[in-house]
């Protein structure tokens, strides 16, 4: 092999390792604060500051304490907060696997526009599926009714200016798309509303149901319009936080996805890979 060869192998090899698939990395969570709007048996979020200046020695340090519901703001429903069983999942034993998945999005903002107390059907469901393929076995589901509209809005959010729950209007699943779902095999359903049951329901099936069936809820999902179509090709985190006994807790939504799926991954050709490759190259070419 002479030094054109060599040279021109080189190149090859370091050319594909610049095309990299940059990962994108979008935040689903809303900002706790105290504006937040709450269902009414919540406690107000509160920030207690405890420090925030200089110190005696020039230094600066601030902290704080907080006070809030465990169903604050964008949170987690651990199968905990509606089921009692051995074995049943709380805030600190749900498996961190299951905390990570493949996620899919299913818009509805039109069918809760024409309808603010629409429930999700087996046919909205089978209809997405249609288009995006089987919803997968331990994958993660979320209902998008361009709900995060209404965030920090109490009467946008529950269709009431009353803390009354009998006055509250708001679009949730039907228990056929919960059976539906529990076929299925996820691990979590989403929704960007303040609830996975709609908003009249006084007695929460859908709770119970998925509950029961040791099944993840979350709720007050922020916008979800950054996302590709139908969350195809996304990965979600569930940040949730670790509260031994807990029913839940905020959690920190990160959605993850590749900006362009048809490039090549700079983690499959970094190190190993990419010397693997300068390797195959040189001997193809000798």
């Amino acid at each position: 092999m002479d030094s054109t060869q060599i040279s021109l192998a080189l190149f090859l090899a370091l050319l594909i390792a610049s095309v990299e698939c940059k990962q994108v990395l979008v935040d689903l969570s809303h900002s706790l604060n105290a504006d937040n709007h709450r269902w009414p048996t919540n406690d107000k979020f509160e920030l207690i500051v405890v420090a925030n200046g200089t110190l005696d020695n020039g230094k600066w340090y601030a902290s704080n304490n907080v006070r809030f519901s465990e169903h604050t703001g964008t949170h987690l429903d651990a199968p905990a907060h509606f089921a009692s069983f051995d074995g049943v999942y709380s805030a600190a034993t749900i498996p961190v696997e299951r905390l990570v998945g493949p996620l899919s999005v299913i818009n509805l903002k039109e069918k809760s526009d024409a309808d603010r107390d629409y429930r999700v059907t087996a046919d909205d469901i089978i209809s997405y599926e249609k288009e995006f393929g089987k919803i997968p076995e331990g994958g993660i589901v979320i209902f998008d009714f361009g709900w995060s509209q209404y965030w920090n809005d109490f009467e946008g959010a529950f269709g009431s200016q009353s803390n009354d729950t009998t006055t509250f209007h708001f679009p949730g699943l039907g228990m056929d798309a919960a059976e539906l779902l529990v076929d299925r095999g996820v691990y979590g359903v989403g929704i960007d509303t303040p609830s996975v049951d709609y908003g009249p329901s006084q007695d929460f099936p859908v709770h119970y149901y998925l509950h029961g069936r040791n099944i993840y809820h979350l709720e007050n999902v922020g916008s979800m319009s950054a996302l590709p179509k139908g969350g195809e090709g996304v990965t979600l985190v569930v940040g949730a936080m670790k509260i031994d006994g807990g029913t839940g807790g905020p959690v920190r939504l990160i959605a993850m996805f590749d900006e362009d799926k048809q490039t090549i991954s700079s983690a499959t050709i970094s190190g190993y890979g990419l010397f693997m490759l300068i390797t195959a190259t040189l001997l193809t070419l000798a």
